[in-house]
């Protein structure tokens, strides 16, 4: 007898019939007419078996590269169940600020020689030597700043992040003295009277001064308030010498200011001021701001390589003055002068800079035969150099000048860029970031100043009635009871587009684990050296100096003046500190 199986027959049918029904996960089959189950008014995430599970992973991320799809998983157990990685810097920063443009003064004006030299023939050879020429602000040493600066941010699990940077620099100046610059290299008084005493040989004998200088006896003995200046050098100052002596060792040759003469009518617009006594210039700034950048997730990752775009907005402050602080005698001396020199100049000795000069006697001749009497003592003598105050001047016969010109700038904007990191946040890894920005730029200029002109007025033909022959268009330069009439002021406020750039590196070194003690503390645990470079360039800033229009002529009610000239602003900071990472 045989026996089939049906069955065996019938069971790929009832596999095939079974794939193709419809089972339902939750509930019983719906009745006739009854609507499909699943949550109607209740999120889904809200059900007995949500779609989300907590053994999914907490990030997913697919992508394909050169053809080939690969996923980024982070699962959420353990040390990856955070969904961002903070970091966070504490430098210290030192920052070298650019330098002002322009000369201190106008230009294209007949330089102090060519004022003092109408006959064009080249008075006693001053061409060949600098003879109160102006001085450019490039002389001003460049100026470094420190600061500090606090960023940080976080990174999400899929790369994008937030990022962050504020800083501030401390006001600091820097300053050019030209008399400090040039006496930097001679004697000081004490030790060349102790040599004028001793023939040059020195002496093992202290010399003091009695606590007085000849910057002393000069303001406050030979040209203090209602002295009759000693035109003759009759009047000595002990061991300091007599008035001429004291003149020449304090005169000094150092730099003028040259200035248009408003709408005054002259043959050439310009004269040129000297100073003998003072000529200082400074430059003051003091930066900060902050910034805050949405880092969007890698255009390119590799193991070792990432780069984010980026963009964001940044708010910029520079706070920069230029000073200036000069003093004058209204002493003309001009022995050294020419047939054609005005009697209102200021001369020197080209080959020594002084307005006076010791010439040494001839020794005399011994005789002959015998033993010979000693040849004559060398005996010394002054040379005289005319020196008087300007006729009708003021009677305070130092002018004190000063410019002081603030320009306050407040950029704000928005920002794009790039951010870079190369090497892994647990060892050795370098960051940078490359950033442009369109900033409005909130400018603020503030000019104040006295006695800024020719002070020492131009030769005329004599007044008939005054017999005055030497013009000025200032008023008297007095500063003793306060600002004089030359004073003036000026104040310019304006609103523009100011582009900028900036490039910066950072490396973070874990260093502190190797270092006794410090691997010891709690705070530099997660910590990391670190160290780096920034560069800021900011275009059409207002420059202090060079936004100075130097027109001169207050007795026809014409002064210094703002017509603003903008430069490039840039910065180049060093920084070192501590990265943390949490």
């Amino acid at each position: 007898m045989r026996i089939r199986h049906s069955l065996k027959a019938l069971i790929p049918v009832v596999l095939m019939m079974a794939g193709a029904r419809t089972v339902q996960a939750q509930g019983g089959p719906p009745m006739p007419g009854m609507p499909m189950p699943g949550a109607q008014q209740v999120p889904g995430s809200y059900g007995m078996y949500p779609y989300q599970s907590p053994y999914q992973g907490m990030y997913e991320q697919t992508y394909q590269r050169d053809g080939t799809w690969f996923q980024n998983s982070v699962n959420g157990f353990g040390p990856t169940n955070r969904p961002r990685d903070w970091f966070m810097n504490l430098d210290y920063t030192r920052t070298y600020n650019r330098k002002m443009n322009g000369i201190v003064g106008a230009d294209n004006v007949p330089t102090y020689l060519q004022q003092n030299d109408p006959a064009n023939d080249n008075m006693n050879q001053m061409s060949y030597f600098r003879y109160f020429d102006a001085a450019s602000t490039s002389m001003i040493p460049k100026l470094a700043t420190n600061g500090i600066r606090l960023s940080g941010g976080f990174w999400n699990p899929d790369g994008s992040g937030f990022l962050y940077s504020g800083g501030f620099q401390f006001q600091d100046t820097s300053t050019f003295d030209a008399r400090k610059v040039i006496t930097a290299g001679r004697l000081d008084s004490a030790t060349e009277l102790e040599f004028q005493r001793d023939q040059g040989r020195g002496s093992n004998q202290p010399y003091n001064l009695g606590g007085r200088t000849d910057r002393d006896i000069l303001v406050n003995d030979i040209l203090a308030p209602g002295v009759v200046f000693d035109s003759v050098d009759a009047v000595s100052y002990g061991f300091f010498g007599t008035t001429s002596q004291v003149l020449d060792r304090t005169l000094l040759n150092l730099y003028g200011i040259p200035t248009t003469s408003g709408s005054t009518p002259i043959v050439v617009n310009g004269e040129t001021a000297p100073y003998d006594l003072d000529f200082i210039l400074r430059q003051t700034i003091n930066t900060g701001g902050a910034n805050a950048a949405w880092a969007f997730s890698p255009v390119y990752d590799s193991d070792t390589i990432r780069i984010h775009p980026i963009i964001g907005g940044r708010y910029f402050r520079i706070d920069e003055t230029f000073r200036f602080d000069g003093a004058s005698t209204l002493l003309s001396y001009v022995t050294f002068g020419d047939s054609d020199t005005p009697i209102n100049a200021k001369t020197f000795q080209p080959d020594t800079g002084f307005n006076t000069t010791n010439i040494g006697g001839t020794g005399g001749t011994g005789t002959t035969g015998g033993t010979g009497t000693t040849g004559g003592a060398v005996t010394t003598t002054t040379t005289g150099t005319y020196s008087a105050p300007l006729f009708g001047g003021s009677d305070h016969l130092i002018v004190y000048s000063y410019i002081n010109s603030q320009v306050v700038s407040n950029l704000s904007g928005p920002e794009l860029g790039f951010q870079y990191e190369l090497g892994s946040a647990k060892g050795i890894q370098v960051t940078g970031s490359t950033r442009v920005a369109a900033m409005f730029n909130n400018e603020k200029l503030k000019l104040r100043g006295d006695n800024i002109g020719n002070f020492m007025g131009v030769q005329v033909v004599p007044d008939p009635i005054t017999g005055a022959n030497i013009a000025t268009r200032m008023f008297d330069t007095d500063t003793t009871q306060g600002p004089s009439q030359n004073a003036f002021s000026d104040t310019v406020t304006s609103t523009h587009l100011s582009p900028l750039f900036e490039q910066s590196l950072n490396a973070n070194i874990p260093i502190f684990g190797r270092v006794p003690v410090l691997r010891d503390m709690w705070q530099l645990e997660d910590a990391s050296l670190s160290v780096g470079w920034t560069f800021l360039l900011i275009g059409q800033v207002a420059d202090p100096n060079d936004s100075i229009v130097y027109d001169s002529s207050p007795v026809t009610g014409e002064f210094l003046h703002y017509q603003t000239e903008r430069n490039t602003f840039t910065q180049n900071t060093f920084n070192v500190g501590i990265n943390w990472n949490y």
